[in-house]
């Protein structure tokens, strides 16, 4: 008899995840922002704000909903903002 997945628990523990290394991305763009400021590079820093607010919003945007209805597909959906999973 196959394993059930409950896909509804299986996307929630996907999306902690996807804010786990969200956060990791956001603390980057933290050092990276003081490095331009220090610097007085108000465009780096203009593009690092941006950065942040994109992935600030990454959780409430990213679609893992549409067409995944399989763990395997749920894997493959992975935000390209993102560092890629090995």
């Amino acid at each position: 008899m196959p394993v059930g997945v409950n896909m509804t628990r299986a996307r929630a523990i996907h999306l902690a995840e996807i804010r786990r290394v969200r956060n990791e991305e956001l603390v980057k763009e933290d050092v990276n922002y003081t490095k331009a400021v220090e610097a007085g590079d108000s465009s780096a820093q203009a593009t690092v704000v941006t950065k942040k607010q994109a992935l600030r919003a990454l959780p409430a945007t990213f679609d893992i909903t549409t067409n995944v209805n399989t763990p395997a597909q749920l894997k493959d959906k992975w935000p390209t903002e993102l560092p890629a999973r090995a």
